[in-house]
């Protein structure tokens, strides 16, 4: 079940770190955001790639294979965030927060479920 959240989580991520560059802003938003802002994304990004690392990791796997998945499941989310930037931008940030609340009700699930 970490491995399904760990994933869930990688393309909310890696969103949040497109959404950082100026460039993705304005596909996404239409607009490019203030200074703060995309340090706000930034950090969220790298906040939500940490905690798809400790989700591998507490997966049950040995470490090597837990950080081997999690780097499979990173190019996975950045090819699907990079595809979705191409081809339908305005979408990314609806899928990355549908992403995300499944990562949370998976979490809860895993929590609260037995």
């Amino acid at each position: 079940m970490s491995a399904w959240i760990a994933g869930a989580l990688a393309l909310p991520a890696f969103t949040a770190l497109s959404l950082a560059m100026e460039r993705h802003q304005e596909q996404v938003f239409g607009r490019a955001l203030v200074l703060r802002a995309s340090v706000i994304w930034r950090l969220a990004g790298i906040a939500l790639l940490s905690l798809s690392l400790a989700c591998c990791l507490a997966a049950g796997w040995s470490g090597a294979v837990a950080v081997t998945a999690w780097l499979g499941m990173l190019s996975f989310a950045a090819l699907l965030t990079g595809w979705m930037l191409s081809y339908m931008p305005r979408h990314l940030l609806r899928a990355a927060c549908a992403a995300l609340a499944l990562a949370a009700l998976a979490f809860i699930s895993r929590t609260y479920g037995q």
